[in-house]
């Protein structure tokens, strides 16, 4: 399995940009697990204001091959959205996953 940690800082945080912002989060791990095979995502506001997420994958290939997917009307209008109300993302690592004892 390949997992890839994302870091996400809003424009102007709000109670509403916030709930923005999950919505748009959820809508994209959707797309991605009904149209590019992603095994799902979580979501976590840090303690420093920030949101802070996990993708798990198969493998790279199939993370890699997710860029090629072509994007629906709706994705479109929601990474718009994304890109309205939240800086650019920064990726804090990437990779195989080496052991797993989560219950979920």
């Amino acid at each position: 399995m390949f997992a890839i940690s994302y870091k996400f800082m809003l424009t102007a945080p709000s109670t509403e940009t916030e709930k923005q912002f999950v919505e748009c989060w959820s809508s994209v791990t959707t797309f991605f697990q009904e149209n590019a095979g992603a095994l799902g995502s979580r979501l976590h506001k840090g303690e420093d204001g920030a949101f802070y997420a996990y993708a798990e994958w198969p493998d790279k290939s199939t993370f890699e091959s997710s860029q090629q997917v072509v994007p629906t009307e709706d994705f479109v209008k929601t990474r718009l959205t994304w890109a309205e109300i939240c800086e650019p993302s920064e990726i804090l690592w990437a990779g195989e996953v080496t052991a797993d004892l989560s219950k979920a």
